[in-house]
């Protein structure tokens, strides 16, 4: 396990952040899944600073982490005022900006960013913040980011990286369709012919993420979400490789 303790003051979040990048290096994730991890800590650590303790008398802040049943496990700890995420009101997203109620955002976002997220408090041990992050399996998966458009002039050379791909022995390919911005029925017919290439292998899976809304209509359009496995983000469909696509 790997520990840090530094003032609650705003001036340790430059040293909360290089500690946990650290930790997300080290622990494998992807470029997602770590800005997914800053974010929540920079949350939790900021939430301590802001409101922890009485103003004029900061206390501390201990931050560690360890990776553990294929999770990285994140804790932070605090002496100020006993807290409990019960006591702060879920945001209300719905309604108008101006109507908003200051306060509960931040552990709205931790909850989301994170697999779990916990808080108990002690009176010896004080206020510890647990959260977790499953670490994706991604050796032998491999990312391929397609940009532009997906039409009958661009598709074949866009899909091209596919077949070299699978021609230096990957199985398990993503693609990343954050970037495209038109997708026709050509396009169409090359993803296609890319799924009938690699289903016919041997452990052969393919997904795809971060489909543009655009993009994703002509999949609902044509049905074709029946037939490909479509993932919201990067991350999440790297969590998913291991069960067989349909």
């Amino acid at each position: 396990m790997e520990t840090i303790t530094l003032p609650a003051t705003l001036d340790s979040l430059a040293q909360i952040s290089a500690f946990i990048a650290d930790a997300t290096t080290r622990a494998g994730l992807d470029d997602h899944a770590a800005w997914q991890v800053q974010l929540a800590v920079d949350e939790a650590a900021t939430n301590i600073i802001q409101h922890g303790y009485e103003p004029g008398t900061p206390g501390a802040i201990e931050l560690s982490w360890q990776v553990a049943s294929r999770q990285l496990i994140v804790a932070l700890r605090d002496h100020g005022r006993r807290f409990s995420p019960e006591d702060v009101p879920a945001p209300d997203l719905a309604a108008p900006l101006e109507e908003r109620q200051a306060g509960g955002l931040g552990i709205y976002l931790m909850s989301r960013l994170m697999d779990s997220v916990s808080f108990t408090f002690d009176d010896q041990l004080g206020n510890v913040l647990t959260m977790t992050k499953q670490l994706v399996p991604a050796r032998g998966v491999r990312v391929i980011e397609l940009t532009g458009r997906l039409d009958a002039v661009s598709s074949q050379a866009a899909l091209a990286q596919v077949s070299a791909a699978l021609s230096t022995g990957a199985r398990q390919i993503l693609l990343d369709l954050a970037q495209v911005s038109f997708l026709s029925s050509s396009g169409m017919r090359g993803l296609l012919l890319v799924r009938k290439d690699l289903l016919a292998l041997e452990g052969g899976e393919l997904r795809l993420c971060a489909l543009q809304p655009q993009v994703h209509e002509v999949f609902t359009l044509t049905g074709f979400t029946q037939l490909f496995a479509i993932h919201q983000t990067r991350d999440e469909a790297l969590r998913a490789f291991g069960q067989r696509a349909p």
